[in-house]
């Protein structure tokens, strides 16, 4: 059992260990329950494209995902008229 404690914003810290062990990470959102006096917190599931943020980066302009979209885009319209 760990101890916490309740900022003066209502805020608490979760455990390293906790975290860890859930796989808790900044950003990830927790139910809240009031059960007749027990207060339980419970790990949300990730929405799958958090998963992917930063995951096929570039850092080249051309490389970016809106440029090869307009790009593909383009060449659709194309083949379309011709």
């Amino acid at each position: 059992m760990y101890k916490i404690t309740v900022s003066q914003k209502g805020q608490i810290v979760i455990p390293l260990e906790i975290r860890k062990n859930y796989g808790l990470k900044k950003g990830d959102q927790l139910a809240v329950e009031d059960n007749n006096g027990i207060i339980t917190l419970r790990p949300l599931p990730r929405h799958p494209f958090l998963a992917l943020r930063g995951k096929y980066k570039s850092s080249s302009p051309k490389d970016k995902l809106t440029t090869v979209l307009i790009k593909e885009r383009t060449a659709e319209r194309f083949r379309e008229k011709g």
